[in-house]
């Protein structure tokens, strides 16, 4: 099998699929649009991509890019998300010195007290994800800059860790999604089975998101996350994304869905998979 992710090697998605596939083939994709677009035109067999972290919350490539290619989710896993600041190993003394931070987006945001205290000068670079800004660093040795990322994409190249944990929140965490047409076999900690919906809210009928909420409540279904996005096709249309428990009983899940559609909200079924959480 095929199995892509966010890279370089590395990065925390790099993590998160060597925790589903231990001995297959990996192969990096340098953005997350081109790793979703590969795994809709059948390139590779899994993508894994982020979708929540703990601090700035959803990755919205993520969630765009699922909403207009419809992959089918095959899992969830759970890491913990711990960031360290490195520089080339000769200026390990010089660190504060920086004149340049860079990293994946979400890596700067999530370290960004940090950031402030100690670089509120230094210019601020975004990269497509952490192990790019820890290459970029290391090839770069006539000025001193410095890149947020995990303590893997230090070792990959040759980088010295001069602070560790240096994300705002202790409890970092990040949850990723297996993309795939097929169920996999992990012997991860499983945690619960969830399903995701994508869910279209008329922008023009009162009280629709109370009528659409309403459905999941009546049949005792828990929503684990409900959050909007633009459909990007007119201003004022929106489409929800819903994570939810599945009930033991699936022809609850099965009326609801119909329910939904009946009622004109259109539907679209991503994925009813199992959740893990790395120790």
């Amino acid at each position: 099998m095929d199995i892509g992710y966010l890279g370089p090697k590395g990065s925390f998605t790099h993590a998160a699929a060597k925790a589903f596939f231990q001995t297959e083939t990996l192969t990096s994709y340098p953005t997350l649009i081109q790793l979703i677009d590969a795994r809709v035109a059948g390139q590779i067999d899994y993508a894994v991509v982020p979708v929540e972290n703990t601090i700035e919350g959803s990755v919205l490539q993520t969630i765009d890019g699922i909403y207009q290619n419809l992959p089918t989710i095959q899992g969830e896993i759970t890491l913990k998300i711990e960031q360290q600041l490195m520089v080339r190993p000769e200026y390990a003394e010089r660190w504060k010195e920086a004149e340049l931070v860079c990293s994946h987006p979400q890596a700067l945001a999530q370290c960004q007290t940090f950031i402030r205290e100690y670089f509120p000068a230094a210019e601020i670079e975004q990269m497509a994800s952490t192990t790019l800004g820890a290459k970029r660093v290391a090839e770069t040795p006539q000025k001193i800059i410095a890149s947020i990322g995990s303590c893997t994409a230090a070792r990959e190249f040759d980088l010295t860790i001069v602070k560790r944990n240096i994300q705002s929140v202790e409890n970092n965490e990040t949850r990723f999604w297996l993309l795939g047409d097929q169920p996999v076999e992990s012997q991860l900690n499983f945690q619960r089975q969830k399903a995701t919906l994508l869910v279209d809210l008329p922008f023009d009928r009162p009280g629709a998101l109370y009528h659409l909420l309403a459905l999941f409540a009546e049949a005792k279904i828990n929503l684990t996350k409900i959050e909007s996005r633009p459909q990007k096709t007119q201003l004022g249309e929106y489409f929800f994304i819903i994570d939810l428990e599945v009930p033991k009983d699936l022809q609850t899940l099965d009326r609801v869905i119909h329910l939904l559609s009946q009622q004109e909200f259109p539907v679209k079924f991503v994925g009813n998979y199992p959740t893990y959480r790395k120790p």
